[in-house]
């Protein structure tokens, strides 16, 4: 049989406490490795998101084990993209103990996605977040302002850009209100700075359209257009937004939001106001347009005119006929009905004397009344000489 230590035995040595053994643990790996920086490539899983204190805890792990990891709010701040379950990432941080819980993760301090970029992965994923917002759809895009009297324009105040625009308007709209809001267009103040020169031209009364600008630069330099605050900026203008930033291969995420997109600074001018000559054309154009609407509304209405006069025409004819037929007929029907009508067929009338009463009933006479007797031709005056009823 082999020895085996006997629980006396064991007693003789030294007995730890949980919290002595947990501190023995923290310290042999704090001295081992706590203090250096590890990179560690696997998996992210049962990641979560505290929105109350921004840290956070997930786990990353391999085909046959895992470790815990936190990232605290102050370090997770300067990391572009948002960790997700699934996905591939190496990590760099320290190894702790966390005493109280007898457990080990790690603490860390960066995380970058396995073969994509942190920048390009941040990038896609808030296109994917304002797309689905509506952020970009076509329907809640504005038409840009036929002649703006007054145009706002977000940029540097020395950069190439507001001289190549301020060139354009002048070339194309001389004596154009034109507002400057002037804003750092790269580096990481740059987001803030061109917020704020937004937000100030919303405040100014009586601007009609506003240009967001910014020369060529590399996709670092224009980094700032793909911020999220900045797009949301845009999105809220009060007032129609060209964004025009770097060169025609250059689409930023302010390009999407905004109500029209130029290749460049330079285009943005063009597409704001319309040249002398175009709005001659414009005019002319109108002109003849309302010259032909004109035409056009007078010979309808002389149609209209026409078509009324004849209906009138007729109307009336077809009453007044109407109205002779029925005359003519209640005239034939009165002169059926008239009292000379009677007289021609043999009958008279008898009115008595002096007032020429007509007499209908024979009891009205008496002998010696003179009356009046009326004939289809002449009259004779008769005195009564006997009366029957």
């Amino acid at each position: 049989m082999t020895d085996h230590p006997s629980f006396k035995e064991l007693l003789s040595e030294k007995i730890f406490t949980v919290s002595e053994i947990n501190a023995r643990i923290k310290e042999t790996i704090e001295e081992e490795i706590g203090f250096e920086y590890v990179w560690i490539v696997g998996e992210i899983s049962n990641f979560k998101g505290n929105y109350a204190s921004g840290h956070w805890y997930f786990s990353l792990k391999d085909n046959e084990t895992q470790i815990s990891a936190v990232c605290f709010k102050w370090a997770n701040q300067y990391i572009k993209f948002l960790p997700e379950n699934g996905m591939e990432v190496i990590l760099c941080g320290q190894i702790s103990v966390y005493e109280k819980q007898g457990s080990y993760q790690v603490n860390v301090r960066n995380v970058e996605p396995k073969g994509v970029g942190a920048q390009a992965l941040a990038l896609e994923q808030l296109k994917e977040k304002l797309l689905k917002e509506g952020l970009f759809d076509e329907d809640r895009k504005r038409l840009l302002p036929y002649l703006p009297q007054r145009i706002g324009i977000v940029t540097s105040p020395t950069g190439a850009a507001v001289k190549d625009i301020l060139k354009v308007l002048d070339r194309r709209f001389p004596n154009l209100d034109i507002l400057i809001s002037p804003a750092r267009v790269q580096g990481d103040e740059a987001p803030a700075d061109i917020i704020s020169a937004l937000g100030k031209l919303y405040k100014v009364k009586d601007i009609e359209l506003i240009i967001v600008a910014r020369g060529g630069g590399s996709k670092e330099d224009l980094w700032a257009f793909n911020d999220e605050g900045v797009a949301r900026e845009i999105a809220k203008s009060p007032v129609a937004v060209i964004s025009a930033v770097g060169h025609e291969i250059d689409i930023t995420i302010a390009d999407l939001v905004a109500d029209v997109r130029a290749a460049t600074p330079s285009m943005a001018a063009e597409i704001a106001v319309r040249e002398k000559f175009e709005l001659k054309e414009d005019l002319i154009y109108f002109k003849e347009q309302i010259a032909l609407a004109l035409t056009n509304r007078i010979e309808l209405y002389a149609r209209e005119v026409d078509q009324l006069q004849s209906e009138f025409v007729y109307t009336f004819q077809s009453k007044l006929d109407s109205a002779s037929s029925e005359f003519l007929n209640l005239a034939g029907n009165l002169d059926a009905l008239s009292p000379l009508k009677v007289l021609q067929r043999g009958y008279s009338i008898t009115q008595k004397l002096p007032k020429k009463v007509i007499v209908k009933d024979s009891s009205k006479l008496k002998k010696g009344d003179e009356v009046l007797v009326s004939f289809s031709k002449g009259e004779a005056t008769c005195t009564v000489k006997e009366t029957k009823n």
